[in-house]
């Protein structure tokens, strides 16, 4: 149980902020006054959904510029990525097979040359595959409790037929799906939860077939219910998250959770310019007691992206019910050549990797999403915030408030004006006044006065 912070003094325990005018790092926050004013009311006493942590996506992309590191710079790479010294990330995404980032050409655990393997006789994780568990089990040992979330981008080639699975192939594809759960258990991994196709309603037949296979809600649905009784008899623990796709088809998702026993969706950003978000909240109250998350919004660093792109696309499914959220994707080349033919060139990551060099650089995305994932720990709950407001011109203040399991205040606030700004922040009718820095993402740590808060 949380307790309202009214039963004694507040103190404001860390403040940092990232801007415009500071990209690629982190300082305190600015002491000076401002002339122009704003208020904030945090609620703590009504906490809503619980926050499961923020991240990104290992992608064969990801695994093949992090071997191109020298070993000392990948220990120190992990470390920063998943512990407290770091920006503790504590939710990802795995890609299941090949997907638009992968350096490697085309593959699967069982391509077969083409030729139709039902029985799975040459099913094996491949080179890549072995790639990618190496991480992903090294991520393990440093933050065991991670969330994560595994997601399929195309079967087999031989299973499908115009980019649709076959039907006579259907148990193949189940059990093609139970072999890699297994193999990750067996290698000490748990998958907590897979999306059975990403994007299900894209369908790109000849640039991106290797990639891509379009799945429609009944074949999600009757693939889900096959898919729950495979593991049920291999003893799997994993859970099947529906949709893994945009905000402007909830009737998917709908189908899906009125013909199975799921009772999770993902969702992805591309709906529209502010993600169609509100579509969440709308769901939630259809479907009493569903989890939701963002599950991708892709970065672009290099392409246009601006600094509030990453703390909007974070900020605002959060604000609408989901229990964390994802970027696309965890590491990026900085030459903008480690993407499958048609797939995603411009892709970026928080971190970016300069093969010839054998460096890399963490960009602005990597500290935004560290003033989520650092500081809002798994079990948190989203509090409301009163206070919010967008212009015309898209400027003014948006926020989002998490209530910590040791009971912090954590209140992340967004600055969009050109002027620094001096917020008050009132927690249950007590005062804190922040002064904001001008074009800025602030994070606030807020507790009871003598209270050791643990970041």
């Amino acid at each position: 149980m949380h307790l309202p912070l009214t039963t004694a003094g507040l103190a404001l325990y860390t403040c940092i902020y990232s801007s415009e005018d500071t990209v690629g790092s982190l300082s305190p926050c600015p002491d000076a006054s401002s002339s122009s004013t704003w208020s904030l009311a945090v609620d703590t006493t009504k906490p809503l959904q619980s926050i499961d942590g923020f991240g990104a996506a290992w992608t064969d992309a990801t695994t093949y510029l992090f071997d191109s590191l020298d070993e000392e710079l990948v220990d120190g790479l992990m470390l920063d990525l998943f512990t407290s010294s770091g920006i503790q990330l504590e939710f990802m995404r795995t890609t299941i097979g090949q997907s638009d980032l992968t350096p490697d050409g085309r593959w699967s655990f069982d391509e077969n040359g083409g030729e139709p393997d039902p029985e799975l006789a040459g099913w094996s994780l491949t080179e890549p595959g072995e790639r990618m568990l190496r991480y992903v089990k090294r991520m393990c040992a440093i933050s065991p409790d991670v969330t994560l979330l595994g997601s399929i981008w195309s079967p087999p080639g031989w299973m499908k037929e115009n980019n649709t699975l076959i039907s006579k192939y259907i148990q193949a594809y189940v059990n093609y799906i139970v072999s890699y759960l297994n193999e990750y258990k067996s290698s000490g991994v748990e998958v907590t939860a897979i999306t059975l196709q990403n994007e299900p309603l894209h369908s790109a037949p000849v640039s991106g077939e290797a990639w891509t296979m379009f799945m429609n809600a009944s074949y999600a649905a009757l693939l889900t219910n096959a898919t729950y009784a495979a593991m049920a008899a291999n003893k799997l623990g994993t859970e099947i998250w529906a949709y893994d796709h945009n905000t402007d088809k909830p009737a998917y998702p709908q189908h899906v959770l009125d013909n199975t026993e799921v009772s999770t969706v993902a969702w992805h950003c591309y709906a529209s310019a502010s993600g169609g978000f509100e579509a969440l909240q709308d769901f939630a109250r259809a479907n009493f007691g569903v989890k939701q998350y963002m599950t991708e919004c892709w970065l672009h660093d290099q392409s246009g992206e601006g600094f509030f792109d990453l703390p909007q696309f974070i900020m605002r499914p959060v604000q609408f019910g989901a229990s964390g959220a994802l970027v696309w994707t965890l590491a990026g080349s900085v030459d903008l050549d480690v993407s499958y033919p048609g797939g995603c060139r411009e892709c970026t990551g928080i971190v970016q990797v300069d093969m010839k060099a054998g460096t890399f650089e963490k960009n602005h995305d990597w500290y935004t999403l560290g003033q989520f994932s650092k500081f809002v720990r798994k079990g948190a709950r989203y509090v409301n915030v009163e206070g919010d407001h967008i212009y015309e011109d898209n400027t003014g203040v948006e926020s989002a408030g998490f209530i910590n399991p040791d009971g912090s205040v954590i209140l992340i606030v967004m600055n969009k004006f050109s002027n620094t700004l001096e917020v008050t922040v009132n927690v249950d009718g007590v005062d804190v006044v922040q002064v904001l820095a001008a074009r800025s993402l602030t994070t606030l740590v807020l507790g009871r006065e003598g209270k050791v808060m643990k970041n």
